[in-house]
Order: structure tokens, then sequence, then C-alpha cells
């Protein structure tokens, strides 16, 4: 396994542990479930979305290559903004439930585009799909 591979292995794993865990932290929320407070619960996120960054710019360096330099990378980041500005809104800015609700579900419906981006190399996402 190469130095790419093995970070490849650890952003996809990393990537999957933390949409889970926020469509879960979302669940909870949504229910009012206590355990969304916890301090793992609050603490891990962090470290996971860290070591998820850490691989991505890993990959980056081992590749030799900006961001920026490709299209469905750049897709990839403004989606991750989107992603996390929902995800703000979600869990800490909104107030009414139904607010809470649809940044939520538009959290992940750019988690989901994130992944079909990542997947098809094509910032078309899901249309990516179709080429393949």
């Amino acid at each position: 396994m190469t130095l790419f591979d093995g970070l490849k292995l650890l952003h996809v794993s990393c990537a999957f542990i933390s949409i889970s865990g926020f469509a879960l932290r979302g669940y909870w929320m949504l229910r009012n479930n206590p355990l969304r407070q916890q301090p793992l619960a609050r603490v891990v996120p962090h470290v996971i979305d860290t070591v998820l960054l850490a691989s991505a710019v890993g990959m980056l360096l081992v590749w030799g290559v900006s961001p920026l330099e490709l299209d469905w990378l750049t897709a990839k980041i403004i989606a991750l903004a989107v992603y996390i500005g929902l995800g703000m809104v979600a869990f800490r800015f909104a107030k009414e439930r139904r607010i809470k609700i649809a940044a939520y579900v538009g959290a992940l419906g750019s988690a989901a585009y994130i992944l079909t981006v990542a997947y098809t190399k094509s910032p078309a996402g899901p249309l990516g799909l179709l080429g393949n």
C-alpha cells in the first residue's frame, strides 16, 4: 500500500464516520435526546474532522496538486462550506424546529453531493454517475 493509498483509506473512513456521526447527532437533536450534549458527542466529531482534513491535505501534498486546479475538488470544497454552514444553522443558530430540520436535511444533501463528486471525480455529482 502506498502512502497515498493509506491516506485515501484514512480519509474515506473518517468521512464515513463523520457523516454517520452527523446523522446520529441530528437524529438526537430532532428527538431532544440528551446524548447530544455529552462531552464525547461534542468533542469526537472535531477530532474525526481534523483527521479527515489532515488526510485530505496529505493526499494533495503527495499528489502534488492544488485543490483549485481540479474542478471536482473545487466543487467538493464549496459543498463542504455549505455542509458546515448548514450544520451550524441546524445545531447552533436556528431556534425554530422547521429551520433546524431544513438545515439538517440540506447538510445531509450536501454530504451526499460531496460523496458523489468524490466517487465520480466530476462536479456534476450525482449526474456524473450517469456517465460511469
